[in-house]
């Protein structure tokens, strides 16, 4: 007869990486908590790993045998997010030309796992609070209410009271999401767990190339950087020294990599505030100042590119007073 652990050593874990003393105590809570039925909230900022703590509580419930389903909350737009999340009939909208179930139904034995909750718009989160009461949803275009059995984990990098406050998610359903609630720690305060993430992400087949070494220096390099974007930015760091390093990864190809990822993070950062500014001024001093970043401060280089003189670039950072 297979007893539970027995299933559970056959099946596969799910990848909880690390040995440091925050991300232990998270994982053990997960573990606590997977049993339960209740709402789960995971609290973190991007890139920590919520997504992995979200299958570490499906993989040690009662609900293992069906499937984990995650939704990211801000990859769609109301009325798509509503149809993916409750289904809807068909010709409900534009281009429902057939029937669709929905995850909650899809989840019902299951878990569903809802990233980025702080995404949702007001009547998603009132649908979402319905469900949470009640378990009772109705697909859209329809008179039919059905129900799910589907155990909710839902996950944000947002402060989800300061948004309550500024009326922007319900405090009623915080409260039926935040019965139970996991909280990850930024990686750089479980510096222990990235050498084994860095030997993991190393370790991943990449044709018949054999994976590069670190040295030493250049896993300290690694441990003793920052990381604003925690695992996912380590990850992504680790893809690129193994395609660009052969044999032995070094201190100075971590210095330069580190160098040229911060860079291109800034360019990132200063052009996605041409989104938010309000004026033309405000817009042609962004942009100077970016081309500027781009030139390493060079005035003289920055104002070639742009094609004017020293002193226009100099005007053109100064503030208008409209």
């Amino acid at each position: 007869m297979l007893t539970k652990a027995t299933i559970k050593q056959r099946k596969e874990q799910p990848l909880a990486i690390g040995k440091s003393a925050p991300w232990c105590e998270v994982v053990a809570m997960a573990k606590k908590m997977a049993p339960l039925q209740m709402p789960v909230l995971i609290t973190g900022e991007s890139g920590v790993g919520k997504e992995v703590v979200a299958q570490i509580l499906h993989y040690w419930s009662e609900r293992d045998r069906a499937d984990i389903i995650p939704l990211n909350c801000g990859l769609l737009q109301d009325q798509l997010l509503e149809s993916e999340l409750f289904g809807h009939k068909k010709g409900a909208f534009t281009g429902a030309i057939e029937e669709h179930d929905g995850l909650f139904h899809a989840a019902s034995e299951g878990t569903l796992f809802l990233d980025e909750i702080g995404e949702l718009s007001a009547t998603c989160q009132a649908k979402l609070l319905r469900v949470l009461e009640t378990g009772e949803y109705r697909p859209l275009g329809s008179t039919q209410i059905k129900r799910t059995n589907a155990r909710i984990i839902a996950a944000t990098h947002r402060d989800l009271e300061k948004m309550i406050s500024q009326g922007r998610f319900r405090q009623d359903l915080y409260y039926r999401l935040n019965v139970l609630t996991i909280n990850i720690p930024p990686l750089n305060q479980r510096r222990d767990d990235i050498p084994l993430l860095v030997d993991h992400f190393l370790g991943q087949p990449l044709g018949d190339v054999a994976p590069p070494t670190l040295t030493e220096d250049a896993m300290q390099q690694l441990k003793a950087h920052h990381w604003p974007g925690n695992v996912r930015e380590l990850k992504n760091i680790v893809e690129r020294l193994r395609v660009h390093c052969d044999g032995e990864i070094r201190r100075e190809s971590i210095d330069a990599m580190l160098t040229r990822h911060s860079s291109d993070q800034a360019t990132t950062d200063q052009l996605a505030t041409f989104h938010s500014v309000g004026t033309l001024s405000t817009l042609e001093q962004a942009y100077v100042q970016w081309v500027i970043n781009q030139c390493g401060g060079n005035i003289s280089r920055a104002a070639r590119m742009l094609g004017v003189s020293r002193t226009t670039i100099y005007k053109l950072q100064t503030p208008h007073n409209d």
